[in-house]
């Protein structure tokens, strides 16, 4: 069997999986997100052109198991970061206990108002958009911090849908930032990795990476595959950072979160180790 076949399957049982236990669907969560605000943060940074922040995704939090999380806001703090931004799967099956678990430990450690979150698959298993938005608001929003605007949508099922890609350029096309930054779960691509675990559609996937380059996006962010990775593609940096917790996956083993520095128009990415 050649391996696009395998991968091909592979996501067939994958989304056919998704398909059965999530109750919730892109569109229905892009049109009820319309009344909704994304999280109520206002961040303030001294300099707007020099700063940094933090991110990781598919923390995966089960059992209301938050010690990997502990780690990253605790160290995420000591280096100074602004805010922290969760890359999706939050959560491994969608349980209210479990999204209860990860708020009260985002209040603990005193990252209320700093913190931001992009919806991942394992979100929306079963009930699990009820219990998202009633925490965080909508799956799709956008939030500036200095000089740098983030452009958060939702990519739970694996694609983006007209409706949002609409958005996302209007986003865009809209925005006077100096730097504009997507936030996703899925991404368009693993660099150097043949795998099923990016955006499912690969024509919606090439329209955003056309997209991003022609309007100058500084970077993609996102994770859903359990490891890092960071390549520049036509003028944008692909960040992959799943890394927060659950299963392994190659090139990096450990479990981590990524510190981003913005400079001016520039932006540096420097993966930090937890234990």
């Amino acid at each position: 069997m050649r391996v696009g076949l395998q991968l091909f399957l592979a996501w067939v049982v994958f989304a056919g999986v998704l398909s059965c236990v999530s109750r919730s669907l892109t569109d229905q969560r892009f049109s009820e997100s319309a009344s909704l605000s994304g999280p109520s943060n206002t961040v303030v940074v001294a300099d707007p052109a020099d700063y940094s922040f933090s991110f990781v995704g598919d923390m995966h939090i089960a059992g209301a198991d938050v010690r990997y999380l502990n780690q990253i806001l605790d160290d995420s703090a000591a280096q100074g970061d602004a805010f922290h931004i969760s890359l999706g799967d939050i959560v491994d099956e969608g349980e209210a206990s479990d999204f209860d678990a990860f708020y009260n430990a985002v209040m603990a450690r005193g990252w209320g108002g700093k913190l931001f979150t992009a919806i991942g698959n394992h979100d929306v298993f079963y009930d699990g958009w009820n219990y998202y938005k009633q925490r965080w608001g909508a799956s799709h929003y956008v939030f500036t911090v200095g000089n740098t605007k983030f452009i958060v949508f939702d990519t739970a099922d694996g694609n983006v849908g007209e409706s949002q890609m609409d958005w996302i350029e209007s986003e865009l096309n809209n925005s006077s930032a100096t730097n504009n930054v997507f936030v996703s779960h899925y991404m368009p691509l693993v660099p150097g990795i043949q795998t099923y675990l990016r955006l499912a559609n690969r024509e919606e996937a090439l329209s955003l990476m056309r997209l991003a380059t022609q309007k100058g996006v500084r970077a993609w962010i996102g994770g859903h595959y359990h490891s890092y990775i960071s390549e520049e593609v036509d003028g944008v940096q692909y960040v992959v950072a799943g890394g927060g917790g659950g299963r392994r996956m190659p090139p990096v083993k450990e479990y981590f979160y990524v510190q981003a520095k913005v400079v001016g128009a520039s932006l540096s990415f420097t993966r930090r180790t937890i234990e």
